[in-house]
């Protein structure tokens, strides 16, 4: 059972769950020949209605972009060269009255001029939204294909400042006047190759990002390790991904177990196993409204930064290892604990002891000693000072590293506590303390955590919640998820 299965089955409920993926541990992924494909267009649209949309200038052809794909209130919105990325796509839904809300895909956030002020040469920026009249925006078409939009508390239209055609030129309000610099495309984006909104009926779009200085492939796939995209001799599809582009793909609403996996070269006999992996669910929930489940994970080991995002109508949260890719593999070529660096999808990971104790293929390295039984006394001392609590029966330290066997796969408690080194204080919130108590502990967990902050580094990091070292996400009324790799480049 992968860490999202056992989270969806925990959180879902196992009603929600038709089938579990297959583990990293139950045996080496088949890899058949593969087929690899390039991304497609966008459309320009002659109406708006719902959906995902990159927005350029009439007069310079350059996209409207959230700076430097900020996620903060404030962020300054600018002209870039369009890039294919979330920070460069909005999501464009109703309000009411004919008006609409813009939300970058990227942030969350909305378009918003500043401080609500009437003045002309007021600067639009994103800020959360809140509903406020500042928000929402009217659209106009000036014919071919072409649009003015207009915030509702003043009318006045959104203007390229003083028309310029440099990069990071801002937006402002001013009074219509009919120049180009007025006026807007919309494409919405179909098909493979941008923002959702334009897939078929009953599919949630999930939008896949390459920021890493070099290209990826990557794949969706689900329960079986299925691919969603397959050839007609039933191959995978891998989608060559160059830095900053961006692809679609748009899974069925109810499906399970799914995963974006990326790769710097294709899979082969020799090297099967992913660089690096995003995992999620769709489903609906008990009122039959479709919602989003995700998280970010390390547990099986560490290749690449990734940030998970979602567009909803609630608990819509983005969660990220932000670190750029050249820091990060700093990272692991000089601090991958006991030095268990591997080579997978084309580039070095960390692995996690968790695969390196329990995998087969790694049974004859001679680390696995020291690494493998290296909290087997304190399983011992939790069994002794727990009688009838703490009961690991056989399990030793590599089911801790897993949160497996007969006894650690139902106790998130007792897992997380000698994962940690808190079997004396083992519902502790004192995150301080945390493998800080002078006893064995976890310590791949432990760099996880100073790497990436609040992800998952084993499969029950979420307990207690109140820690809030880790967390399973879901976004009611889910319309896109975004995966994107080396956020910070």
């Amino acid at each position: 059972m992968t860490l999202f299965t056992k989270k969806t089955a925990r959180w879902m409920g196992a009603g929600m769950l038709l089938t579990s993926a297959v583990a990293c541990d139950s045996g080496e992924p088949v890899v058949e020949t593969q087929t690899v494909d390039s991304v497609t267009q966008e459309a320009i649209v002659s109406s708006i209605t719902e959906g995902d949309y990159v927005i350029r200038s009439v007069m310079t052809n350059k996209c409207i972009d959230v700076a430097s794909s900020s996620t903060a209130d404030g962020a300054k919105v600018q002209q870039w060269d369009c890039n294919g990325t979330n920070a460069q796509k909005f999501h464009i839904s109703p309000t009411s009255d004919g008006f609409w809300k813009i939300i970058n895909v990227n942030s969350n956030k909305a378009l918003d001029i500043a401080e609500a002020s009437t003045a002309q040469n007021a600067v639009l920026h994103q800020w959360s939204y809140v509903g406020g009249t500042n928000q929402q925006f009217q659209f106009t078409s000036r014919g071919n294909n072409q649009f003015s939009f207009h915030p509702r508390h003043t009318g006045m239209a959104i203007d390229l400042y003083w028309g310029s055609a440099d990069n990071g030129t801002i937006f402002v309000q001013y009074p219509y006047t009919g120049t180009a610099n007025q006026l807007w495309t919309f494409d919405k984006v179909s098909g493979g190759g941008g923002g959702g909104g334009g897939g078929p009926p009953g599919t949630v779009p999930v939008v896949v990002t390459n920021n890493c200085p070099f290209n990826l492939n990557v794949v969706l796939s689900g329960v079986g390790d299925v691919a969603l995209e397959r050839d007609a001799a039933g191959n995978r599809i891998f989608r060559n991904l160059a830095k900053g582009s961006s692809y679609t793909y748009y899974p069925p609403g109810n499906y399970p177990s799914g995963r974006v996996s990326a790769y710097k070269t294709l899979p082969s006999p020799a090297s099967p196993r992913e660089l690096e992996k995003a995992e999620f669910t769709l489903g609906p929930d008990g009122n039959n409204v479709q919602n989003i489940y995700y998280n970010l994970t390390y547990v099986d080991h560490v290749g690449l930064p990734m940030k998970i995002s979602s567009t909803g109508t609630s608990g819509c949260q983005m969660v990220q290892c932000n670190r750029s890719h050249s820091s990060l593999m700093s990272s692991i070529n000089s601090a991958c604990p006991d030095g268990l660096r591997y080579s997978m999808g084309g580039d070095t990971v960390c692995l996690a002891p968790r695969s390196f104790c329990i995998d087969g293929e790694y049974a004859g390295d001679s680390r696995r000693g020291s690494v493998c039984g290296r909290l087997d006394s304190e399983i011992t001392r939790c069994a002794q000072k727990y009688p009838g609590q703490c009961n690991p029966g056989a399990d030793k330290t590599p089911q801790v590293y897993a949160c497996s066997g007969g006894f650690f796969a139902q106790s998130a408690k007792w897992c997380s506590a000698i994962t940690r080194g808190m079997v004396d204080n083992p519902d502790s919130t004192n995150v301080a303390q945390y493998y800080n108590t002078g006893k064995p502990y976890n310590i791949y967990a432990k760099w996880v955590h100073d790497q990436c902050g609040a992800v998952y580094s084993f499969a029950y990091d979420d307990y207690p919640m109140a820690a809030n070292q880790a967390g399973f996400y879901t976004c009611n009324g889910g319309r896109q998820l975004d995966v994107t790799f080396c956020p910070a480049g």
